[in-house]
């Protein structure tokens, strides 16, 4: 021990009589465990980015997912206590801290150096990030947005609209970048594995999806800007599908879809979640027919509700309770045969011991379990981590069917090119096809004859949409059912549509508040930057939404 304490004090000794100058102690301020920005790999950035997009997605799922009636509201029996501002930091916190400060890290080192892969890319997940943060708070910080390094530390928020238009010039802008030939390729692209096609077919789907939510407020602008686009290469194809592809890894726990992790827990028949009833019921059986999809989204732990109570009769007391005066007979409500179990939208009540009947999501799009009870009406079958498939899932960001109901929706509201009712059964037709493919693909297939006739199904719709006074209320369904897992899109189509479908389930308070038209800002921003004003009504809405005050539930 004293040989190496007279080693050190010699040592340090020798430091001390060292001069200053001659040590050049300011080549050592850089901090060792940072890569400085010169010295950047740009691909490992890129990795990051990705990662981190599909993390920013995925937070503003909770909210939008919630509003749009896939999700139960839970976190509150109104809507202003629902949503608080602290509830809205890892969206904020995802989108400017970790995607956008690194893309404008990534842009400043590859514009100009013939990457153009990198830069463009990078242009499609920054305009898509804005887009969501504008569509779901209005008014946000652009151009004075993470240019710390600028000194500039309280960013103003600039006009929703005007970063809309910026975004749209930034996929112009990207769409041309990949248009060039590239020095190199990225080295690893979780969504496109490099093809600069199907990055330029996002690119115009995004922008489709852009100029349909200003259908509202500039119907002429839009009309021509998406015929222009309906020549161009959009995602109408499975092969062109913009979607994150989650694994069954362990560690980290991102790696598995977020849906799943909440409810196939360790724990057997542990979900700590619910699915909104109404989505389960328009999703199932709602028109007389079966959809063939039910399986694949949903997998019910209990074969009926007389099962559940059998494990525990306090499980569903929601079935002793008065259906709200303000929902209709035939609107979801507490519970429905064969054995369904979610909760209504603001239902903010404790949580009873109804963990072994609540209905979990099924294999598509979260990885989950198919549902294969053929109506054994005392099954039970719990979840757990591990099951299905294990969480290999995806997030949908932009599917083929989902063009196919933008054009739908564009065709008889704006009169573009194309027959409203032949894509609106393009979308429905894709939908089923691609959640069907998608199960085999991960080896949870239906035993033969179980799924429910998709040419039944088409039919009834077909039929629905030719009796109906509001065409547009059909649409608006078949694209909600086809939207399921991505609440982003399905929150921008309700307020869009002025509040369709027609029958979705209202708040289960009669004295629920205002329906958020754009979200109170997080508690990250409005206190900690001094140019920030919170909102003091939910009814402020994003520019693009023209309807009445009070006119979405």
């Amino acid at each position: 021990m004293n040989k190496y304490f007279k080693i050190l004090s010699a040592a340090t000794l020798v430091f001390w009589s060292t001069s200053c100058d001659d040590m050049k102690l300011d080549t050592y301020l850089d901090n060792p465990n940072q890569v400085s920005v010169s010295n950047l790999d740009v691909n490992l950035l890129m990795n990051q980015i990705q990662a981190d997009f599909a993390d920013f997605i995925k937070e503003a799922n909770v909210p939008t997912s919630e509003l749009s009636r896939m999700r139960a509201m839970t976190g509150g029996e109104a809507y202003e206590r629902a949503f608080q501002p602290q509830s809205q930091d890892d969206v904020w916190n995802r989108g400017y801290q970790d995607v956008l400060i690194n893309i404008e890290t990534l842009l400043k080192k590859t514009d100009g150096t013939g990457l153009t892969h990198h830069s463009g890319a990078a242009r499609v997940m920054k305009a898509y990030t804005y887009l969501t943060l504008a569509d779901i708070y209005g008014d946000i910080p652009y151009s004075e947005a993470v240019k710390a390094g600028d000194g500039i530390f309280n960013p103003k928020a600039d006009d929703d609209k005007a970063v809309y238009m910026a975004c749209i010039s930034m996929l112009d802008e990207a769409i041309a970048l990949f248009a060039k030939t590239p020095t190199a390729t990225m080295s690893r692209d979780v969504y496109y594995s490099t093809s600069a096609a199907n990055w330029t077919a996002a690119a115009n789907t995004i922008k489709l999806k852009a100029y349909l939510n200003m259908r509202l407020t500039d119907a002429a602008a839009s009309k021509a800007a998406i015929n222009t686009l309906l020549t161009a290469n959009l995602i109408d194809t499975d092969a062109e599908e913009f979607v994150y592809r989650y694994g069954t890894a362990d560690v980290p726990q991102r790696s598995r879809q977020d849906w799943y992790l909440n409810f196939y827990t360790p724990a057997l028949g542990s979900p700590e979640d619910y699915i909104n009833n109404y989505y389960m019921m328009i999703s199932y059986k709602q028109k007389g027919v079966e959809d063939p999809r039910w399986r694949y989204y949903f997998y019910r732990q209990v074969g009926s509700i007389a099962r559940a109570l059998k494990d525990d009769p306090k499980s569903v007391p929601c079935r002793i309770s008065p259906r709200p005066e303000h929902y209709t007979r035939d609107q979801a409500w507490c519970s429905f045969e064969p054995g369904f179990l979610g909760r209504e939208h603001g239902n903010g009540d404790g949580i009873p011991p109804d963990s072994k009947a609540r209905t979990c999501v099924g294999v598509y799009p979260a990885g989950g379990r198919l549902d294969i009870n053929t109506g054994n009406t005392d099954y039970a079958g719990y979840s757990q981590r591990g099951q299905g498939a294990n969480g290999a899932g995806i997030f949908p960001i932009l599917m083929a069917s989902f063009t196919d109901f933008m054009k739908a929706e564009s065709a008889l509201t704006l009169g573009t090119t194309g027959d409203a009712k032949a894509l609106t059964m393009a979308g429905v037709k894709k939908s089923i096809n691609r959640t069907r493919s998608f199960s085999v693909a991960l080896k949870q297939e239906l035993p033969a004859g179980l799924e429910a006739s998709q040419a039944e199904y088409e039919a009834k719709v077909s039929s629905l949409y030719d009796a109906a006074t509001n065409k547009l209320d059909v649409i608006s369904k078949e694209y909600l059912i086809a939207l399921w897992g991505n609440g982003i899109e399905a929150y921008n189509m309700y307020r869009r549509t002025g509040g369709l479908p027609s029958d979705i389930q209202p708040i289960r308070s009669a004295n629920g508040g205002k329906f958020f038209r754009t979200l109170v800002y997080p508690s990250v921003y409005v206190n900690l930057n001094s140019s920030a004003k919170q909102k003091t009504d939910p009814a402020v809405k994003v520019f693009w939404d023209n309807h009445a005050d009070g006119s979405i539930k």
